[in-house]
């Protein structure tokens, strides 16, 4: 079988599914398992963003980008199409970070090829609560006589549901997914914080976006996790000032009692990996502490 993916996430659960031999072209920022890396790239991106630009214009292009209805990705569909692919699989979660399923993906469903009609299979990955990540997974083993792989994967999500079940019972969490404007992260991650017993600024499940910093301080949260969408914790770090000098920053609950960590954005991605992260946050609940391959306690 040969697919193509036309983002990261898509891309790591198909090498979960059937392996990387049955990936033929990737997205130009699809890294993992590294062995994609060396794969066909079929998208581009349609901005110069770079991670050295400030948060606040980043977040400009992006919203510029989104008003006028220009993708920040383009896939090369003659590109795609010249791969003679089985089934395309992209996203239909984020516009900011790949190519959205609402692109021709959706549209096309045959091509002329080498004088031949080949029907292409188009599929979209978009989970947006933790167990929806193997139920998601699931579809996707349908098409690719995959399903042993998918039910391994359920056996190790419900296990991780059941290590994490209300061990941060009744403490008030959220993620900071952009630092500015501030945007808290949604969908999976409040979802998992709704198992481990906690509750966020946003409802399990529920779509995230951009809060005033007012709103967080009359939340007032028990632990802060900031984790800017690619951004490593060295990056994040540099712009750190910009939340800690905010009014009334050493009055929320969170700082006094020290729960604040700066974490990688291992959340990003809806994938079998997530649960590296679910890994994470129940050390941080349980010990208090966070490996320092994944980030570190803003306060000691």
């Amino acid at each position: 079988m040969r697919i193509v993916t036309l983002d990261p996430s898509s891309t790591e659960i198909i090498a979960y599914l059937k392996g990387t031999n049955a990936i033929v072209g990737v997205s130009e920022d699809s890294d993992n398992p590294p062995e994609v890396k060396e794969k066909i790239k079929v998208t581009r991106k349609t901005t110069n963003i770079t991670n050295d630009l400030p948060s606040e214009e980043i977040d400009r292009i992006v919203r510029e980008h989104i008003k006028n209805m220009k993708p920040l990705h383009e896939a090369d569909w003659n590109l795609i199409y010249a791969l003679y692919p089985d089934l395309v699989v992209g996203q239909n979660i984020c516009e900011t970070c790949s190519l959205p399923s609402v692109t021709p993906m959706n549209l096309i469903t045959s091509r002329r090829l080498t004088g031949k009609l080949r029907t292409i299979r188009m599929a979209s990955f978009g989970p947006n609560t933790f167990m929806g990540i193997v139920d998601e997974a699931r579809k996707l083993a349908k098409l690719t006589d995959s399903l042993e792989r998918v039910d391994s994967l359920k056996e190790k999500f419900d296990n991780a549901r059941q290590e994490i079940l209300n061990i941060a019972k009744g403490k008030k969490v959220i993620l900071i997914e952009w630092i500015k404007p501030i945007h808290i992260m949604g969908k999976w991650v409040t979802d998992i914080l709704d198992i481990m017993g906690s509750r966020s600024i946003v409802r399990p499940g529920g779509k995230g976006g951009i809060f005033e910093w007012d709103v967080i301080r009359e939340f007032n949260p028990d632990y802060l996790l900031i984790s800017p969408c690619s951004f490593p914790v060295e990056r994040t770090m540099k712009e750190i000032w910009k939340l800690t000098s905010l009014p009334g920053w050493d009055d929320i609950n969170a700082v006094r009692t020290k729960n604040v960590y700066v974490l990688e954005p291992i959340y990003a991605r809806p994938t079998q990996n997530i649960l590296t992260f679910v890994g994470v946050l129940r050390d941080l609940f349980l010990t208090g502490e966070v490996d320092k391959k994944y980030g570190i306690k803003l306060y000691d």
